[in-house]
């Protein structure tokens, strides 16, 4: 039995996280999402009542049906691939999270996904994969990912999706900028297993535009300070 008051979320002792585990809804835009989240992943935080959550996270997603384990399983990908989640905890939940990424690859056949959870699912399992970029793949639908370069350690942003296909180290609004550098996509053909992957997700929902956004994410870039080549993941990575 748990001792929910003992542990700590992100606002004090976790005595609310019980109350709010037996409320999870299969729709994602139910409140009790936001405040789970805001408690026990807070911003990418972990806390001590985050880890005994999770079994209730994956017998939630493996009792629904599939178009509707979105939640539980980002929730659960996200805690386990945080950086505070120490080796202890990897190893004591490795057998949940190998189940956990089996039902969010099962979730990504359910036909007539929305984009958001389809880049969402993909995201669980490449967080669960271990992928070091992972955790910037959700970036895709805001059009927007922090980057750095490998060359120079300039800032930048790397614009992929509804602004354009580009990087610039200025500030800018709606890809309007002084200083910018295109990005070159990856030929679909040439993709390294995982973007091969995700890229065939997406044809698998015929979402053209989500075949772009990853074409260009594995593609290559040139900074625009100090003009370097490199992949666009080498740049999100860093």
């Amino acid at each position: 039995m748990t001792d929910w008051s003992a542990l700590e979320d992100a606002y004090g002792p976790a005595d609310e996280v019980p109350a709010l585990l037996a409320a999870l809804d299969p729709d994602p835009a139910a409140q009790v999402w936001t405040e789970l989240w805001s408690r026990i992943c807070h911003q990418g935080t972990v806390y001590s009542a985050s880890y005994p959550a999770l079994p209730f996270l994956f017998e939630a997603a493996r009792g629904w049906a599939p178009s509707a384990r979105v939640m539980p399983v980002s929730l659960a990908a996200t805690i386990l691939a945080s950086p505070q989640t120490g080796p202890g905890e990897r190893e004591r939940y490795a057998a949940l999270a190998a189940q956990l990424r089996s039902l969010a690859a099962e979730s990504l056949q359910a036909p007539g996904l929305p984009r958001a959870d389809i880049v969402c699912l993909q995201q669980a399992v490449l967080l669960l994969d271990g992928e070091p970029w992972a955790e910037h793949y959700d970036r895709l639908l805001s059009g927007e990912l922090d980057g750095s370069c490998p060359a120079c350690a300039t800032d930048l942003m790397v614009v992929i999706g509804e602004y354009g296909f580009f990087l610039t180290d200025q500030e800018w609004v709606h890809g309007k900028n002084e200083r910018s550098a295109p990005i070159v996509p990856a030929d679909p053909a040439a993709l390294p297993p995982v973007g091969e992957w995700l890229w065939r997700g997406a044809q698998g929902h015929g979402d053209d535009e989500l075949q772009a956004w990853i074409a260009h994410l594995f593609g290559s870039g040139r900074c625009p300070a100090c003009a370097a080549q490199w992949p666009i993941l080498a740049a999100v990575s860093a």
